[in-house]
């Protein structure tokens, strides 16, 4: 058959998926029990952005046992919630959790809306983490499209895991074929096959659907082609130099020269986040979140990486500086050959 979007083929790709889920569906994940709450959902969601499953386990397990409810979320304090989510980086993803909280205690007495656009008014809630809520929250039939449901559709219909996908479209037919009942039970499953088989180099040859996908029909020549075309030389991670900066939630940005903005510059060899959290706890006693390099290239012939780095803890002896400022820095540097 060709591969298509017809309601053949996602017939069979349902099937398929409801046979992998039973198999290897993982059921044990504490945010997939039976009766988690839209509140658990949330938190899971949050903390499982940019953050691998098994890392996350834990720490959700901890935050639920401290926080088991939005009202005592919502009644804690940043020192109260730090401990529960420290190591998980992005703590701007933090922030938003107690902001969202309490926004939710305040205008929702306590329950988390049933209705996408009132999720999306939330902090730190997005298109994704919305349908999340209200498909294994609620119950909804509505489909849970993120970067594992890209790759996964954008291989099966149209080659690559890169390819546009018509996201309502897809999202239309599958409410139709699910005749509006729950697709919960399908999200995690295309989650998790994309964890187990539709991999960045996929097993095809233990993939269900595979005679119906058109990758397979391709040979997978749409990515490889992509990879070729794309390709550059490797970046001198381990000679580059750190230019640092240092903010509290962005609201101040600090710097070591008091008449302007100008960000820290470490000593060579100190380039990794450990060795840079190491470096200022060291120096100035200051706790850091430690953001992945944001961009890297040349300046004035070294390689340089561009780093972000919230103070969690400590106090920061530096003058401050307005956004505004900063982002005028920013515009002054040109970065040869860049990586970003």
């Amino acid at each position: 058959m060709t591969p298509n979007n017809s309601f053949s083929t996602l017939s069979t790709f349902i099937c398929a998926m409801e046979a992998f889920s039973r198999a290897h569906g993982r059921d044990e994940l504490p945010w997939r029990q039976p009766g988690m709450t839209p509140y658990g959902i949330w938190v899971s969601e949050v903390m499982l952005q940019q953050t691998q499953v098994m890392r996350v386990i834990p720490y959700f397990q901890a935050f639920m046992e401290r926080f088991p409810h939005v009202f005592s979320l919502a009644a804690a304090s940043w020192d109260d919630f730090l401990p529960l989510y420290r190591g998980l980086g992005y703590y701007r993803r933090g922030e938003n959790m107690l902001a969202c909280a309490r926004l939710v205690v305040e205008q929702h007495d306590g329950v988390f809306p049933r209705d996408r656009k009132q999720l999306k008014a939330l902090p730190g809630i997005g298109d994704y983490t919305a349908s999340a809520i209200l498909s294994f929250g609620y119950g909804e039939p509505v489909l849970a499209f993120d970067t594992n449901m890209q790759k996964v559709f954008g291989r099966f219909l149209q080659g690559s895991r890169k390819a546009v996908v018509d996201k309502e479209a897809l999202e239309g037919s599958l409410v139709d074929l699910f005749r509006q009942r729950p697709m919960g039970w399908f999200n995690g499953a295309v989650m998790d096959f994309a964890g187990a088989v539709c991999r960045k180099v996929p097993l095809c040859a233990s993939c269900p659907v595979r005679t119906h996908c058109r990758y397979f029909a391709e040979e997978g020549r749409q990515e490889t082609v992509a990879v070729k075309a794309g390709a550059t030389p490797p970046f001198p991670m381990g000679s580059a130099q750190v230019h640092l900066w240092l903010h509290r939630a962005h609201r101040h940005y600090f710097s070591v020269d008091p008449d302007r903005f100008v960000p820290f510059i470490l000593p060579p060899g100190v380039n990794r986040r450990h060795q840079i959290k190491a470096y200022f706890m060291e120096q100035y006693g200051l706790e850091l979140a430690v953001r992945p390099p944001h961009a890297r290239g040349f300046l004035e012939g070294m390689p340089v990486l561009l780093v972000n780095a919230q103070v969690l803890q400590g106090q920061a002896e530096f003058a401050a500086f307005t956004r505004e400022e900063v982002r005028e820095y920013g515009e002054t540097i040109t970065l040869k050959g860049s990586f970003d």
